[in-house]
């Protein structure tokens, strides 16, 4: 296993997440920024489910929630980034295994709206499924003035904790914190074309968006081949 690679799949085991810096180029990335504006744009001023034909298989967006779901299987402008060889090279590494794409989407935080998002674990109503390892990647420079991931370092070690639901909220499975876990936290703060890998176990969370602009990251969840669950579609393999 090559050095770097190696490394990477030790922070995961070890703190739950690993960055990686300038895995893709400012020059790289500016026509998918370019195209995700649009995008953006367009969802904005015309979606519906009824127009929407690809909602029999997929989740429909959540404008509401600046969430645009499945964006792998509907635009061709964002499969090099989940196909990147340095990155599924650490996860193949960590999982030991061959592994699939399980879900994805566009996420991006408009400014000054009610976005803030608690502390959780992702796929909490997942207990019986196996690990996932979720990549995200900054299209736009997350700081802590727009927004950017708050993790707490090894609290993936005990897997998926005790979790409560807020009826109606927008992120509504939710974890309860003691002021000690809390103080543990550490932003993690990305320029653009910067990734983070981490457990779906660890702890994060992510702060309003108070800047003048959107907050925009792309996410990709993977999960190794030991079982064939989905939500929906169909698992596309990865490695």
């Amino acid at each position: 296993m090559h050095n770097l690679s190696k490394n990477h799949v030790e922070n995961l085991k070890e703190n739950g997440f690993t960055i990686i810096k300038s895995v893709f180029s400012f020059k790289k990335l500016e026509f998918i920024r370019n195209f995700t504006d649009s995008l953006i744009k367009n969802y904005e001023q015309n979606y519906s489910r009824d127009i929407d034909k690809l909602s029999k298989w997929y989740l429909p967006h959540r404008l509401d929630n600046g969430v645009l779901y499945d964006v792998y299987q509907r635009h061709k402008e964002f499969r090099f980034l989940a196909e990147n060889d340095e990155l599924l090279t650490i996860i193949r590494n960590y999982f030991q295994d061959s592994f699939y794409l399980y879900v994805n989407s566009l996420l991006y935080k408009p400014s000054y709206k009610d976005n803030e998002v608690p502390w959780h674990q992702d796929f909490l109503n997942k207990p019986e499924e196996s690990e996932k390892i979720i990549l995200w990647v900054a299209l736009d420079s997350a700081s802590q003035k727009n927004g950017c991931l708050q993790v707490i370092p090894k609290s993936h070690k005990n897997k998926l904790k005790n979790w409560y639901l807020v009826p109606n909220a927008t992120h509504h499975k939710r974890l309860q914190l003691s002021k000690e876990e809390e103080e543990q936290s550490i932003p993690v703060e990305l320029n653009i074309g910067d990734a983070i890998l981490f457990s779906q176990y660890l702890v994060h969370s992510s702060l309003q968006n108070q800047s003048n602009s959107h907050r925009k990251a792309i996410r990709f969840a993977y999960k190794k081949s030991d079982t064939y669950d989905i939500p929906r579609g169909t698992p596309i393999m990865m490695g």
